[in-house]
């Protein structure tokens, strides 16, 4: 299996909106041009923690298993992605006339970037479902979601640094709180989109 299929399968994860995009977004907006590494650093620190169980704990072919268990997780994942989204929905709604976001906040993107992949339903779908079916004459069942975690990590990286360019390159995006409400709005709309989706896949 070549590193260029690994990242094939990686690129739609990656540059998809999900929770670290969402994050990113919101604290850039607000003057945090330090935000894309601090988002990656999280973000990445989940991605190993979810790579490590997927490697050690064979729950992705527990899950082909079981439906009944599948649908649950399924049920869950979506559950949470519409919760953090209503959630940044609302924080973004209260924020429009506030100023720039303080270094206070800034300290959690870290944290919170961990938590939000470790809760996401397209991080925890991609490494117990799409892994373990990247069979590999060269990779064992344990050290493929470590390798593919490694490529994950990387492209994310430059994703990261790309978005944060382009959003600090849109006109007046750090003063204007109307531009900075809608970036965040259709992120949060994403992200319930997103959870919306799973729950109606697993009644299906």
């Amino acid at each position: 299996m070549t590193l260029a299929l690994l990242a094939l399968t990686a690129l739609p994860f990656v540059v998809s909106p999900g929770a670290s995009f969402a994050i990113t977004v919101d604290a850039v907006s607000k003057g945090d041009f330090r935000a894309p590494t601090k988002v990656w650093a999280g973000t990445s620190a989940g991605i190993v923690a979810v790579a490590s169980v997927a490697a050690l704990s064979g729950i992705g072919s527990f899950l082909d298993d079981h439906q009944t268990t599948r649908q649950i997780f399924t049920i869950v994942g979506g559950a949470v992605l519409i919760l953090f989204g209503l959630t940044s929905g609302a924080r973004t709604l209260r924020s429009i006339r506030r100023p720039v976001t303080s270094s206070r906040s800034a300290r959690w993107l870290i944290p919170w970037s961990f938590i939000a992949l470790v809760t996401n339903l397209k991080a925890l779908t991609l490494y117990v479902v799409v892994v373990p079916r990247l069979h590999s004459d060269d990779l064992g069942a344990g050290a493929l979601p470590l390798t593919f975690a490694a490529v994950h990590i990387l492209m994310l990286l430059a994703w990261q640094a790309l978005l944060g360019q382009g959003i600090r390159r849109i006109p007046r995006i750090s003063t204007s709180p109307r531009l900075r409400a809608c970036l965040a709005g259709l992120t949060a709309a994403s992200l319930i989109a997103m959870g919306a989706q799973a729950l109606i896949g697993a009644a299906q």
